[in-house]
């Protein structure tokens, strides 16, 4: 079985729906993988290592035509003459692409022309952000109506599918992330609230939406409470030099850690030695871009911590509110800090839920079964007529 996998960004750029696909394609056997996705700083060393193909491509959009909409049309025409160039080579019998838009239209396009059947995935496109726009909602409907099967990674992907592109039921599937092994490992695992400190770990990019400005909000609320506490953030974004300000404006600096981008055996050593994990997210409301699943909760869980989540998109997947760890408002710097104020001064509370939460990871986040059940897919609908 050879699968041709188009993708807008790839990693190490990073990203939830990234991590998502590497996970998945590290745990297929007997698929023969080619991942055609654009160039990024720092791509050889990381292409170096898979044990799957990665090409690279530029894919840019255009400034001048952004008046007209029609920005992303280069990036069409440049993906698509790389992908007819790679399926000349590779010979694909299944064709996919990562995101209704913009890969989306190029992957359905190439399946017709090399005809071979198609498949699309979709994340944190829910309802506020499939029907952002009238031309990406059709040429999404368009995408939808030409794949054989629409891989949806979360219930709220699925919600906005059948509400906007009238995808019948039984064509989409729900395929939830997984967690990477490395993250059950016992040496990592967490003991929330055991000691007399209390360390908070938020990890994520560093954007509006993840709610890193209401989390530290939060936080100068209740140190006087809980006066151990300090935070760990991980992740780089746009918004570092914003939350640094806010750091020193609120009188939180010796409390926060930027630790920017981990390696992964550090990340695992954060979330070990962490009392509780929190990323108040929210949807954007620009752009209607919202959490699919929330990859980082499960990361979480697997670890034992309990976790603190905004209660948009699909993290209702990720954290089971009041079991594995609270769901709240992620806009609201009151409600953020009444979760994390409950859960770092009640250690039995924040044990249980780190308990409970390990136990949903281990029972329902492991990639070997993913991948299982996404070979089945490619083997049905390649042999379909």
């Amino acid at each position: 079985m050879r699968l041709l996998f188009l993708t807008d960004n790839y990693l190490p750029h990073l990203g939830g729906s990234r991590v998502y696909y590497h996970n998945l394609f590290s745990h297929l056997r007997d698929v023969d993988i080619c991942v055609l996705t654009r160039r990024q700083e720092g791509d050889l060393a990381f292409d170096r290592k898979q044990s799957y193909h990665i090409l690279r491509c530029p894919l840019e959009e255009s400034a001048r035509l952004e008046r007209l909409h029609l920005q992303a049309l280069p990036l069409y025409k440049n993906l698509l003459r790389y992908a007819l160039k790679v399926a000349r080579r590779f010979h694909p019998d299944v064709i996919a692409a990562g995101e209704l838009v913009p890969t989306g239209p190029v992957a359905a396009t190439l399946a017709k022309l090399s005809r071979r059947p198609f498949l699309v995935f979709t994340h944190a496109e829910g309802p506020a952000t499939i029907g952002r726009t009238r031309w990406q909602s059709k040429l999404a409907s368009w995408v939808c109506g030409q794949a054989r099967r629409v891989i949806a990674a979360s219930g709220n992907a699925r919600d906005g599918l059948l509400q906007y592109q009238r995808v019948p039921w039984g064509k989409i599937e729900v395929m939830l992330p997984g967690v990477g092994e490395e993250h059950f490992e016992e040496q990592y695992a967490a003991t929330p609230c055991a000691a007399e400190g209390r360390q908070l770990l938020s990890v994520g990019r560093l954007v509006p939406r993840k709610g890193h400005l209401v989390l530290l909000q939060a936080l100068a609320e209740i140190v006087s409470q809980v006066p151990s506490l300090s935070l760990t953030i991980v992740g780089t974004g746009p918004l570092e030099g914003e939350l640094r300000d806010t750091c020193r404006r609120l009188g939180l600096g010796e409390r926060v850690r930027f630790a920017g981008r981990l390696e992964e055996k550090d990340l695992l050593r954060a979330y070990a030695e962490s009392d509780c994990f929190a990323l108040p997210n929210s949807d954007d409301p620009e752009t209607g871009d919202t959490e699919g699943f929330g990859i980082v909760f499960g990361e979480a869980a697997a670890h034992g911590l309990p976790a603190i989540g905004g209660a948009a998109g699909g993290t209702e997947h990720s954290i089971r509110d009041g079991v594995t760890g609270l769901r709240v408002d992620g806009r609201s710097p009151q409600a953020v800090a009444a979760a994390v104020r409950e859960v770092l001064t009640d250690p039995a509370r924040a044990q249980a839920y780190g308990k409970a939460g390990r136990a949903m990871a281990l029972e329902g986040f492991r990639w070997p079964s993913r991948a299982s059940r996404f070979c089945e897919i490619l083997a049905a609908i390649s042999e379909a007529k």
